[in-house]
C-alpha cells in the first residue's frame, strides 16, 4: 500500500470561520501564522455562540467559564474551567497557556490542532481558538485531561461534568514505546512529506485496522501483515526503518491517543488502480491519499 499524501488546503475556509464567529458577536483570532497544520481547519456549519450550562458534580461552577458551541462542540475558556476544576496556577500569554493542577500540566497554543495534557497529546478538529483573550478548548478534551466523565443534556442545554482521579494518565506511562516507535515509522514511511492531517490519517488507518476482527491487534503485527500479501510496502522495502520527523512522532502520539482524521478507513492508496478502489468502500481523499472503509 504504497503511498504518498497532502491534504487538499482551502486557504478561506479560515476566513469563513472568522466571519461567522464575528458575526455571532465573538471576536477571535486564531493563531495560524506559525502553524501551518492550522490552515486544514474546515469552516464546517454556521457558529452560533451560545452559552452552555455547566455543572460540576451537579452544581454550577463559582465562577463562570464562557462557552459557545462550534460545529456542535462545546468550546470553553481553558482558564476558567481550569480554575473551577482546582487548578493551582493558570499562566496565559500571547495565544498560549499553561495550567498546573495537582498531578496535572495542561498547555495549549490558539491555532494549533491538539492540547497537551501531561505530555499527552489529545486532537481538537477545529484547533484552540483565542476569544477575547481567552484560550479556548472543547470541554471533552479538557474533560479527558482532568479525567472527567462529561454528559450533555440536550433539554435541558447543560452540561455535567463529574469528576474523576483529577488528572489524565502521563504519555511516559500511556504510550508504549514499542506501539510508538512502529507508528511513528510508519507514518513517516507513507507520509513524511504530507501534511499534518495526512500524517494522523495513516495513523488512523493503523488504530483502525487494530480494532478490526479482520487485522492483526498491535501495531507492529498491522504494519508487518502480509496474509493477503503486503500491506505497507515500506515495511518491506527498508524505509520503514528511516528516523521519523518530529512531526511525525506527534501524529502517532495524536493517532494512538485516539486522534483520526481517517474516519472509519481500513485502506488507504495513492492510485484508484488498487483492490480496495474496486472492494471496499470510498470514504474520502486527504492530498494523494483515497482512503476506503
Amino acid at each position: 500500500m504504497k503511498s504518498r499524501m497532502h491534504i487538499f488546503i482551502k486557504k478561506d475556509s479560515i476566513e469563513i470561520m472568522k466571519k461567522r464567529l464575528l458575526l455571532s458577536g465573538l471576536v477571535v483570532i486564531l493563531l495560524i501564522s506559525a502553524n501551518p497544520i492550522a490552515e486544514a481547519i474546515d469552516s464546517g456549519p454556521d457558529t452560533t455562540r451560545n452559552e452552555v450550562a455547566i455543572f460540576i458534580d451537579g452544581q454550577p461552577p463559582d465562577r463562570s467559564i464562557p462557552s459557545f458551541l462550534l460545529d456542535s462542540t462545546t468550546y470553553v475558556s481553558i482558564s476558567e474551567f481550569s480554575s473551577s476544576m482546582g487548578a493551582d496556577s493558570v499562566t496565559q500569554e500571547n495565544g498560549a497557556i499553561e495550567v498546573l493542577a495537582p498531578g496535572l500540566t495542561i498547555q495549549a497554543t490558539a491555532g494549533t490542532l491538539y492540547l497537551v495534557a501531561n505530555g499527552r497529546y489529545l486532537f481538537i478538529p477545529n484547533g484552540c481558538i483565542l476569544v477575547d483573550n481567552s484560550v479556548m478548548a472543547p470541554i471533552r478534551v479538557l474533560c479527558k485531561a482532568f479525567d472527567a466523565a462529561v454528559e450533555w443534556d440536550g433539554a435541558a442545554y447543560s452540561i455535567n461534568i463529574t469528576k474523576g482521579a483529577g488528572a489524565i494518565l502521563p504519555g511516559s506511562e500511556f504510550y508504549d514505546e514499542t506501539d510508538l516507535y512502529w507508528m511513528s515509522r510508519i507514518i513517516n514511511a507513507e507520509a513524511g512529506g504530507e501534511s499534518f492531517i495526512g500524517k494522523i490519517a495513516v495513523g488512523g488507518v493503523v488504530m483502525n485496522r487494530i480494532k478490526s476482527p479482520e487485522f492483526p491487534d498491535t501495531v507492529y503485527s498491522v504494519v508487518f501483515d502480509r496474509r493477503y500479501g503486503i500491506q505497507f510496502t515500506p515495511a518491506y522495502t527498508g524505509a520503514i526503518y528511516n528516523r521519523p520527523s518530529e512531526e511525525c512522532v506527534l501524529a502517532a502520539k495524536i493517532a494512538l491517543d485516539g486522534g483520526n482524521t481517517a474516519g472509519e478507513s481500513l485502506y488507504f492508496a495513492s492510485t484508484t488502480r488498487c483492490w480496495a478502489n474496486r472492494n471496499r468502500p470510498y470514504a474520502m481523499k486527504i492530498g494523494n491519499h483515497n482512503f476506503y472503509a
